[in-house]
């Protein structure tokens, strides 16, 4: 009997330790859009957002016009590829020479958005093909913390007079990581074009978006408090 009940316990300690590892190693496999957030939350200088692995950096833009109070803002550009993605035909070129190639839908554009004395301002991202269902998309991309939606179903656009053409909805992302929270405009394009089947955008800010829900009429889920 002594001798099942310490096998039946080292058993369970093997499956415990499996499952913790297990655990751990699922924390530790942070993506490379978590990862981003968490340089952006933790207020990251620019060498070491331009240093983050799994993104494809294409280097820093820096366009010549000032800002009022002397400032510049200037643009890290690169490539990731999103969670939970498959193979598709992704559009190359415009106008007569476009054609296509397959490519993972998920493989999206990045744009991390510089103050030259105020350091990362937002971070934008797009993919191909419009896709409905944000909060998995956003989830999907965590190896840990929750994404809330805060609103959706707005009335207008972003200068709250025309009607909102880009199903758009907010939400709030919390990072086991990060001691403040992300806050998520998205959006999605489903007219495409002629050269485009349509897009999904994601833009990424640590400021609530309180006047912008105003704004657009939303309608409120959730309160959006930091």
């Amino acid at each position: 009997m002594a001798v099942a009940c310490r096998t039946y316990r080292f058993a369970l300690s093997l499956v415990l330790a499996l499952a913790l590892g297990a655990s751990a190693e699922a924390r530790a496999a942070a993506g490379p859009l978590e990862t981003l957030l968490i340089a952006f939350t933790q207020g990251k200088r620019e060498k070491d957002i331009a240093a983050l692995s799994n993104i494809e950096w294409q280097g820093f833009a820096y366009p010549e016009d000032s800002e009022k109070d002397l400032g510049v803002t200037y643009h890290l550009r690169g490539r990731l590829r999103l969670n939970g993605f498959g193979e598709v035909d992704l559009p190359i070129g415009i106008g007569a020479n476009a054609t296509h190639k397959k490519g993972n839908e998920g493989d999206a554009s990045i744009d991390v958005i510089f103050h030259s004395a105020k350091g990362v301002r937002a971070i934008e991202l797009q993919k191909f093909y419009p896709s409905g269902n944000y909060q998995e998309i956003l989830q999907r991309q965590l190896s840990g913390g929750t994404v809330t939606l805060l609103a959706d179903n707005c009335k207008t656009g972003g200068f709250g007079d025309l009607p909102d053409d880009e199903h758009t909805a907010f939400f709030r992302i919390d990072l086991p990581a990060a001691t403040t929270p992300v806050f998520v405009r998205a959006g999605r394009n489903e007219a495409g074009g002629k050269n485009s089947p349509g897009e999904t955008f994601f833009s990424f800010s640590l400021f609530t978006p309180g006047s912008d829900l105003t704004k657009r009429a939303c309608v409120d889920r959730v309160e959006p408090t930091r």
